[in-house]
């Protein structure tokens, strides 16, 4: 029996997961990835940072990115999805607000009131943001280990 996920499990599996660990290139080709909240639309990943931060500088450079959404503590209960591909900025006024829409139910009950937050950190937040769509390039890996049949004896 196959670890992999089968295509409705795999959509099914990044729908629910909470966080994507997002991948880009600095500027010395090293990895700088970070946990980004998503949404999982049309059989893509959408995310969204602000303009300036790093990541979002790195994409702009390098296209190149890998997204890993990942659950389970012990090891019978891994299960991943690694995508390798490309950050394409969303420019498209309406796809930008449906992914905006979308990160907004998500998250709903996760989201930190703005008004306790320390002034300098509504700053940070209140800056301009990039949304962008990440297209698979490479053939995308998953594993469930739940799949995996142990010997028994």
């Amino acid at each position: 029996m196959p670890v992999y996920l089968e295509p409705q499990e795999l959509d099914s599996f990044l729908k629910e997961g909470h966080t994507v660990i997002f991948t880009t290139l600095d500027r010395d080709g090293y990895p700088h990835s970070t946990p980004l909240w998503y949404v999982y639309l049309d059989g893509h990943i959408y995310t969204r940072t602000m303009r300036n931060s790093h990541k979002a500088r790195n994409a702009a450079r390098d296209h190149k990115v890998c997204c890993l959404v990942e659950t389970g503590e012990h090891w019978r209960d891994l299960k991943a999805v690694v995508i390798r591909g490309r950050a394409e900025e969303v420019a498209d006024q309406a796809e930008r607000e449906r992914v905006f829409a979308a990160l907004a139910e998500k998250y709903a009950a996760f989201r930190q009131d703005q008004g306790q937050l320390p002034g300098r950190v509504q700053q940070h937040y209140s800056q301009e943001r990039v949304v962008y769509r990440v297209v698979p390039e490479k053939k995308v890996l998953s594993w469930d280990n739940r799949k995996v049949r142990l010997r028994q004896g």
